[in-house]
């Protein structure tokens, strides 16, 4: 018994010492981590800021602000504010407090699950950290070893340090050990950085500070020439004047030629590169200010950005010749034989399908159709074209609509582009287009006005398409029953110029008949409270007229003559020879109701 007794206790010490063990060890973050993002759709297609860091269509820029941005706020606290301005990186300190629930530094002192709980949110707000800025590096292996191991752990890409920091040489071993950069801090004259830079390898480069060197009498472009591609972090401000006299000013209102300065980068072909956008002052609407700022004086370098690209391959108009023979049948079998009018004089439609982003597959279906309709009926000429200055006066006079087929991103940038397109509608031109259009322009406000939608939550699924006008010639193909339909159906949300207070609509998701729930699940970004999900409309615009359907990301768009049909009418409503009721939907429904 006595032995018995033994052998309990050292069971149950052991099993203490295992629970302990267990308590003490902590667990990996899950793979899948709900988001609670409220980052308004399309952020990425209609901002700089949020789009800049693809490496294929845009800069390879990533842009962030730092975490320290609003000054009452802790790293957890600023993160949704962050969000919420369609920033995707932020730049962290190790002189701010991780949270109210942790009230220590974001520092290599935090223990495993507090770092844990850093990532997660992170994580939760899709958020990623920029670079991480360290008030000292440490003059022992030992502590910078467990700043790199920091920095690792909460994925930074780069350690920024200060100018002088000693002992280069170790933090050159330590940066490729790590893989991590080290960007030293440049506030005064760049080339005394350079000078530290010398026989240090690729992961050791410049955090300039254009404030700064502002502030030392240098122009940031001039710095730009001194640092080269030894630039890997940029931290932006603006200054009054040169030299100590001058203040911070919103971006772009100062003598920083900030917009020159990343024109030129671009053209040197500096990237990757981290952009850290300084707020001008301590508060949130200070921040938001100077990131309106900072997409502005990104403007020429993204002007740049198109013009090159409209000079690749990519920027070509995308033609038949990409189609499979099944495609290219099944599309011509479809294409309406003979117009719904005739044309009340030779018609051109300027055609084009630019690209600022991977572009969609039916995009050359879309052409071929259209190459198709034009053939067959005689309705118009069809120009195919992506050269922009077709879309500038004089030139644009020389058709009678203009059609986006799929057009993308941010691509009309060049303000005499904007002035023409509006003044062309306005003056009694036509424009139509399709599906990835409220996509196209985010940051031009008249336009997603004019087309009547912006960005839009989507995902492919089969939804039931309600008929709304049944007496409309361009619904004519479809009858009056709601039909079942896949493809990409955007959502717009309510802060989108969508409304029938503007727009005659014609088509839309008949909400009674179909399956709402996203992949099984709610879906808040994909839900108006109104219920109203709009699938296709028509609109006066001044004494021009506008065309506008989200679908077509499917090829049934293309290859179903009840679609084809209502493209050809469109295209003859926006031409001028289609006449067609397009008094906005509220006022034909409000007129109804009052029976005159």
């Amino acid at each position: 018994m006595k032995n018995l007794f033994h052998v309990i206790v050292i069971m149950i010490a052991a099993g203490t010492i295992v629970g302990f063990a267990q308590q003490a060890r902590v667990r990996p973050l899950p793979e899948q981590i709900p988001s609670i993002s409220q980052r308004p759709t399309g952020s990425s297609l209609g901002t700089i800021r949020a789009g800049a860091a693809d490496k294929n269509i845009w800069f390879d820029w990533r842009v962030g602000v730092p975490g320290t941005a609003i000054k009452s706020l802790t790293f957890s606290e600023v993160l949704p504010k962050v969000d919420l301005a369609s920033v995707t990186s932020v730049e962290a300190s190790s002189t701010q407090t991780v949270s109210p629930e942790i009230p220590k530094k974001l520092d290599y002192r935090l223990q495993p699950g507090e770092r844990n709980a850093v990532n997660y949110r992170l994580k939760e707000l899709s958020e990623q950290i920029l670079a991480y800025r360290v008030d000292a590096i440490g003059a022992d292996e030992a502590t910078r070893r467990k700043v790199f191991e920091f920095a690792k752990a909460i994925n930074a890409p780069t350690i920024i340090v200060a100018a002088g920091t000693a002992g280069l040489a170790d933090l050159d071993n330590l940066a490729e050990q790590f893989g991590i950069n080290v960007a030293i801090e440049s506030k005064t004259d760049p080339k005394a950085a350079m000078r530290s830079l010398e026989g240090r390898g690729k992961r050791v480069g410049i955090a300039a500070d254009l404030g700064g060197w502002m502030q030392a009498g240098v122009k940031p472009v001039d710095g730009l020439a001194v640092v080269k591609d030894r630039l890997l972090l940029v931290n932006v401000t603006d200054r009054s004047a040169l030299g100590s006299g001058g203040r911070d000013v919103a971006l772009g209102a100062g003598v920083g030629a900030i917009g020159d300065f990343f024109l030129a980068a671009y053209k040197a072909g500096v990237k990757p590169l981290s952009i850290t956008v300084q707020s001008t002052g301590p508060t949130e609407a200070d921040l938001l200010k100077n990131l309106t700022a900072f997409e502005r004086v990104l403007w020429p370098a993204m002007a740049e950005r198109v013009r090159v690209m409209l000079d690749s391959p990519a920027g070509k108009i995308r033609g038949p010749e990409r189609l499979k023979p099944e495609e290219r049948q099944a599309i011509e079998a479809a294409a309406p034989r003979q117009g719904i009018v005739k044309p009340k004089k030779p018609r051109k439609l300027l055609v084009t399908d630019i690209q600022m982003y991977s572009g969609h597959s039916t995009i050359p279906n879309g052409n071929y159709l259209l190459e198709l309709i034009a053939k067959n009926t005689g309705a118009f000429e069809p120009i195919f074209s992506n050269d922009l200055n077709l879309l500038k006066y004089p030139k644009i006079k020389e058709f009678d609509a203009v059609y986006l087929n799929n057009v993308c991103g941010m691509v009309h940038n060049d303000p005499e582009v904007r002035e023409a397109i509006l003044r062309f509608v306005r003056e009694g031109g036509g424009i139509g287009g399709h599906h990835a259009v409220t996509f196209a322009n985010n940051n031009w406000p008249e336009f997603a006005d004019m087309m009547g939608g912006w960005a839009g939550a989507h995902h492919v699924e089969k939804q039931m398409i309600k008929v709304d006008d049944p007496n409309s010639p361009l619904t004519k193909a479809f009858g009056s029953a709601s039909f079942e339909h896949v493809d990409e159906f955007y959502q717009f949300p309510m802060y989108s110029p969508y409304s029938r207070e503007k727009q005659h609509i014609l088509l839309s998701i008949d909400v009674e008949k179909s399956d709402r729930a996203t992949d099984s699940r709610f879906c808040a970004q994909c839900t108006r409270p109104d219920q109203d999900y709009g699938l296709a409309w028509i609109r006066t615009y001044g004494q021009g007229r506008t065309y506008f359907t989200p679908l077509g990301h499917t090829n049934i768009f293309y290859d179903d003559k009840r679609w084809t049909q209502h493209l050809l009418a469109a295209i003859q409503y926006i031409l001028g020879d289609l006449d067609a009721d397009a008094t906005p939907s509220a006022k034909v429904k409000a007129t109804a109701a009052s029976g005159k």
